[in-house]
């Protein structure tokens, strides 16, 4: 019983909700297009080389290819990506 209560408990969690509900970010979303979001960095000019969410501070891999960033709740960005809040490890 107790754990079907942890287990309930964890299931709710914002944490968990936030995984099974993410949606790709789409770059004409307004928040998106606030800070220039890009889902291939190559296609922003005043990106740093080299400079992608992957490699931002803001950005938590989910896996290879997208992941979540502080600045879009429950919106998965690519990895490739960039915006103009990227800051470096």
């Amino acid at each position: 019983q107790i754990f079907l209560g942890l287990a309930g408990g964890l299931a709710g969690s914002p944490r968990v909700r936030a995984a099974t509900t993410s949606v790709p970010l789409d770059e004409s979303e307004p928040a998106a297009k606030a800070v220039h979001y890009v889902a291939d960095a190559q296609r922003a000019p005043e990106a740093q080389s080299g400079a992608n969410c992957a490699n931002c501070s803001i950005y938590t891999a989910r896996n290879d290819s997208e992941g979540s960033c502080t600045l879009f709740k429950d919106r998965l960005v690519k990895a490739t990506g960039w915006c103009n809040a990227w800051t470096g490890l």
